[in-house]
């Protein structure tokens, strides 16, 4: 690993990108400009309209460390539909182009691995690798945009990170994940808190984040599409301590069973629930207002169970004006109160029961294999 242009004393310089275009325009300057390293990690990376020019922009670049890693979901689903389930020419079609887009980008010297591969054990499919990240020389990218259509046309965010030494201990995690040599690290660089999850041992790795949900003294702000137990949980014990709990989820949500169950468990925790009229796919909390908890996790039981994350929290008083400005303020504006007919009693005992059954089955998965070459 070459040492950072940095020094360790230096404050990170953060930029909020708000919607795909915006942070695709800047990452582009990002790769373009880069020289020593361009290393980029998404759960999702399709051969479509938003995919294609990600992976022109890596195969040009002049970087001379340029790798891809992309989970395995890839090969599987595309659109959010599963391939071997669909007779869609066009969604096929589409899934010829991502193979033939990887298969470019090795020819002309790009690295391009797959994580989580599933093997011959459909049931992995729940142990993904969930992680976005992309690294630029001394400037890495967290959120959770992934390359592709459907995604690009969500709201979203991703946080710019101008730090050398934050780079570097993100790329040695990207080194990790490349090697299948993971594991759950956590450090604490400049006033950014950062963690890696590795999928198999996440409970211990989120213990400190749940506790700072339970122990909020005056408010909690969480946007996310799929929020579930054990965060909420966390954040019920911080509405009985008297703080207010507020969570924002898309009414058009492309996992309706999450918002049925957030219908039915809200309230009894004392949460308020608002839902939005896009479908917002951000994942961020703000908690009393000083700590700015975002990156690739859901604040789900998946999460907490099975998947590789990133997770960084930011006491950046600046960042945080900017993130209530730019995300809060339109999603305070825009959401609402469910309406009655948002709710139904049954959908949402269904939506609870079968979250815990698939929480028991998650359980008791192991993972396979980290890391596999690509190969179409």
């Amino acid at each position: 690993m070459q040492q950072s242009t940095l020094l360790h004393h230096e404050r990170p310089r953060f930029e909020l990108l708000v919607g795909s275009a915006s942070f695709w325009e800047r990452a582009r300057q990002d790769i373009a400009a880069a020289r020593r390293r361009v290393l980029v990690q998404a759960m999702t990376f399709e051969g479509d309209a938003a995919g294609l020019p990600v992976a022109r922009a890596i195969g040009e670049s002049r970087a001379a460390d340029r790798r891809v890693l992309v989970d395995d979901y890839t090969r599987h689903v595309v659109n959010d539909t599963f391939l071997a389930l669909s007779r869609d020419p066009a969604l096929h079609a589409e899934a010829a182009e991502t193979r033939a887009m990887f298969g470019r980008l090795a020819a002309a010297g790009t690295g391009v691995r797959l994580t989580n591969p599933l093997g011959r054990n459909p049931l992995r499919y729940a142990t993904r690798n969930h992680k976005k990240l992309l690294v630029m020389d001394d400037t890495a990218w967290l959120g959770g945009i992934n390359f592709s259509d459907h995604n690009f046309a969500w709201h979203d965010m991703m946080l710019r990170i101008e730090h050398g030494p934050t780079a570097d201990w993100l790329a040695r995690q990207f080194d990790a994940d490349w090697s299948g040599d993971v594991a759950t690290r956590a450090e604490g660089i400049a006033g950014i808190d950062l963690i890696s999850l590795d999928g198999s041992r996440n409970e211990a790795g989120f213990a400190p984040l749940l506790a700072m949900f339970a122990e909020a003294r005056r408010s909690i702000e969480v946007i996310s599409a799929y929020p579930t137990f054990p965060f909420v949980d966390a954040m019920a014990r911080a509405a009985r301590r008297g703080a207010r709990v507020t969570i924002y989820t898309p009414r058009p949500n492309n996992k309706p069973i999450i918002r049925d169950y957030l219908l039915g468990a809200a309230a009894p925790a004392g949460v308020e629930l608002r839902l939005t009229p896009m479908m917002t796919h951000a994942k961020a909390a703000l908690i009393d207002g000083e700590a700015l908890v975002l990156g690739s996790s859901n604040f789900d039981f998946v999460s907490h169970r099975a998947n590789a994350e990133y997770v960084a929290t930011v006491r950046d008083a600046a960042l945080i004006a900017e993130f209530e400005a730019r995300m809060l303020a339109p999603i305070r504006d825009g959401s609402g109160p469910p309406a009655p007919e948002d709710f139904s009693v049954w959908r949402s005992w269904k939506a609870r029961a079968a979250l815990r059954v698939a929480d028991a089955l998650i359980a008791r998965l192991s993972h396979g294999p980290r890391i596999a070459e690509w190969r179409g």
